[in-house]
């Protein structure tokens, strides 16, 4: 009757090969894309393994800051809530 000792010593053999075979796996597949990803600026996507370019709003709609939306964004008193009660804060009509 062969020893025991063979079976468990190929047994840990193979789970320890199969163990640094998957680290490997991880490491080329996710860890080296996602590291060279952020060092560019990009964001890493894990769920989709890839690597996007973050773009900007106005890269999309094409749409400039005007300087009449600079103005009025700067003063507090130019933006009031319009469905605000008189009388009542706005903090009070559910606005922060």
């Amino acid at each position: 009757m062969p020893s025991n000792f063979n079976t468990f010593k190929y047994a840990f053999l193979g789970t320890v090969l199969l163990l640094a075979t998957a680290l490997a796996a991880y490491q080329f597949l996710y860890a080296v894309p996602q590291k060279k990803c952020e060092a560019a600026g990009d964001w890493w996507s894990f769920r989709y393994r890839e690597c996007a370019h973050p773009m900007r709003l106005v890269d999309i709609t094409g749409r400039h800051k005007t300087a009449t939306a600079a103005s009025s964004s700067a003063s507090p008193a130019a933006a009031v809530a319009p469905n605000t009660v008189s009388g009542a804060s706005a903090s009070a009509a559910g606005h922060p």
